[in-house]
């Protein structure tokens, strides 16, 4: 027998009768797993993200039980807006994505999820945000399109490392003002929103990058655009915006890719 099989031979039969193959049918780490089936066939400590979205049946709190590394969640379009409360223990999760589910009310117990950087509530009928969501200091990117706020909380001023928000399809009459306290904020998108002006404010942001206020009644902007000046993008398309103050947008941008 050649003597690198004999080698392996060897080595697999040492493996063998310490135990390491009894768990064959589990791998010790498996990142992503997409279905409660595929979860209970595997190794439960290893998971590190959980994609559920568009599945149906209900969802117990001991299916999510025995996660200590998981970092994403996925529980959207499951035409349930009840979150199990196992959720709001994951202290490690990161990312949690609950679209379209008909969710009325942001769970105030969301703000326990100390990690969480990525929240996604894109598609529910959520009215109002409580001041616990305040809480959620970690957050960098809030998405809350196609829902049915009217104003923010001035308790979210305390969201300081907040890069995106996105609320497309609101009742928005106003740029919401406590967005003056997210000096890390790079990206805003406010499409279909019932704002007619633009604050004076929006062009001070340090950081900002690029601003959607497509569909909205826009027809001015502000006097001082100087602030602007380091934009990435502008997107004012379907806005009522007179020819003349066109002109004087792309004069005082002359670098800053816009749609009209």
């Amino acid at each position: 027998m050649n003597r690198n099989l004999l080698i392996c031979t060897a080595a697999v039969a040492c493996l063998i009768s310490a135990g390491c193959f009894e768990n064959r049918q589990k791998p010790a780490d498996v990142p992503t797993v997409t279905s409660l089936q595929a979860l209970d066939a595997t190794n439960r400590p290893e998971v590190v993200r959980l994609i559920l979205r568009g599945q149906t049946g209900p969802i117990s709190d001991k299916d999510l039980a025995d996660l200590p590394k998981l970092k994403m969640l996925d529980l959207s379009e499951r035409n349930s807006k009840d979150i199990p409360q196992a959720v709001f223990g994951m202290k490690t999760l990161e990312h949690f994505y609950f679209v379209r589910n008909g969710l009325d009310k942001f769970p105030e117990a969301l703000q326990g999820l100390s990690a969480l950087t990525y929240l996604n509530l894109d598609g529910n009928a959520i009215a109002s945000l409580p001041d616990a969501a305040g809480a959620l200091k970690s957050l960098k990117w809030l998405r809350l399109n196609d829902n049915k706020l009217e104003s923010l909380p001035a308790a979210l001023g305390q969201l300081k490392d907040l890069r995106r928000f996105y609320a497309r399809n609101n009742k928005f009459k106003a740029v919401p003002e406590v967005a003056k306290e997210w000096t890390m904020l790079e990206d805003i998108t406010l499409d279909g929103n019932p704002i007619s002006e633009v604050p004076q404010w929006l062009t001070s942001l340090p950081k900002i990058r690029a601003i959607s206020l497509n569909n909205c009644p826009v027809k001015k902007l502000p006097d001082d655009l100087s602030g602007w000046k380091q934009l990435d993008s502008l997107s004012l398309g379907a806005c009522p915006i007179p020819p003349d103050e066109m002109k004087r947008i792309r004069a005082a941008l002359p670098d800053v890719a816009m749609m009209f």
